[in-house]
């Protein structure tokens, strides 16, 4: 009924005793007062007080938003190491693997050669071994060259530095050296898991020739999942190592609980800091990418707090009143913009946005919102 009975008294006398500064006319023509004059009557039947702001200890909540994110070290490419046909593909995206699990079997004639290589490299050591022998058995018996000696034990050591190189190759490629060195040729090769995690990003198919330098898939560990917060410059002076951070998820209400780890030293273009956060509990079920919100509590602290119905949205801004006595017992109310760092037990803790603006002035804390019903009363004429 008071609300009522507000919009009536507004309608009738504030339309004569309410003046601003001049119209200023957006794109969409709608008016923006800077203040409104009330009289000694219209502040009583509003029930409009002012107060100081006084500094109190208020739980400090900084809000911000984030993604989840593995780590570099737990995210792999796989590729073909020396390209090839596709001739199977075990995996789908999305899929569980376990370390040294089948991913996807590649053939190509270079694999092939570089075994035969490898095998004619190691039969070949066999004879060079043992004409170093024969060399070496000459020159003791006095009935051989030393440089003959000498070749034979050059040519030995190039075989090995082949079957080293060679040797090296096949490892890269997957090709079982105890298979090989049994005299089996392996026509495809098998591509394994690194390591326990997901598939993502599958780009391969069966039949089609994969360079050594494409990405065919990847997989992801997310056991080490972390949350990456994004905050603002002006927030970073309230955060530390190991504060409690609240995860609150887009596509449902579950919460997950997360602490500080590491904070950014480099400020972004966009003036934001990138700050590393740890899962309390590791949920394998967490998708990298996942959109949230995050709340850091950032603990109690000594500000400046006003009773919390005395902070209106105004134009999409948080705003405050003061008030300026004229003459004839009229005030002008004009709004003041300020930043909520807080709000806890009925209390805000505010910041105003104009640096000028003293705590030691006396502003609207009872009768906000009548004071913007009478400014949005006016602005419709």
């Amino acid at each position: 009924m008071k609300a009522i009975y507000l919009v009536i008294v507004f309608m009738t006398s504030l339309l004569i005793g309410c003046s601003s500064a001049p119209e200023v006319k957006t794109e969409k023509e709608t008016v923006n007062l800077l203040s409104v004059n009330l009289n000694t009557e219209q502040i009583i039947n509003a029930e409009i007080k002012e107060g100081l702001p006084t500094k109190e200890l208020i739980g400090l909540t900084i809000t911000a938003n984030g993604t989840i994110e593995v780590p570099p070290q737990n995210k792999t490419i796989i590729s073909a190491q020396f390209g090839g046909f596709i001739k199977s593909l075990s995996v789908l995206d999305g899929m569980t693997v376990r370390k040294g699990q089948t991913l996807f079997t590649i053939e190509h004639p270079e694999l092939i050669q570089l075994q035969q290589d490898y095998l004619e490299v190691i039969g070949n050591m066999e004879y060079l071994t043992a004409e170093l022998d024969r060399q070496k058995s000459l020159v003791q018996q006095e009935a051989g060259s030393l440089k003959a000696m000498q070749l034979a034990k050059s040519q030995l050591a190039m075989a090995q530095a082949k079957k080293t190189g060679l040797k090296a190759k096949l490892e890269m490629a997957g090709v079982s050296l105890k298979q090989l060195n049994a005299g089996n040729l392996e026509r495809s090769i098998a591509v394994t898991a690194p390591f326990n995690g997901v598939v993502t990003k599958v780009n391969v198919n069966i039949g089609a020739y994969a360079e050594p330098t494409e990405h065919l898939l990847e997989i992801i560990d997310l056991k080490h999942a972390h949350a990456e917060v994004i905050a603002f410059e002006k927030d970073v002076k309230h955060l530390k190592i190991g504060q409690s951070v609240q995860l609150t998820f887009s596509n449902d209400n579950e919460t997950i609980n997360a602490k500080i780890f590491l904070i950014g030293k480099e400020i972004g273009k966009d003036r934001t800091v990138k700050v590393h956060c740890h899962l309390d509990i590791e949920n394998s079920m967490i998708a990298p990418g996942s959109y949230f919100k995050a709340s850091i509590y950032t603990g109690a602290e000594e500000r400046y707090c006003i009773p919390a119905e005395a902070v209106v949205e105004m134009n999409g801004k948080n705003v405050v009143f003061f008030g300026k006595k004229g003459d004839k017992g009229m005030t002008a109310y004009s709004p003041e913009e300020v930043n909520v760092l807080a709000t806890e037990n009925g209390k805000s803790a505010i910041v105003f946005k104009n640096k000028a603006r003293s705590y030691s002035e006396k502003l609207v804390v009872h009768g906000a919102y009548d004071i913007m019903s009478a400014i949005l009363i006016k602005s419709e004429e």
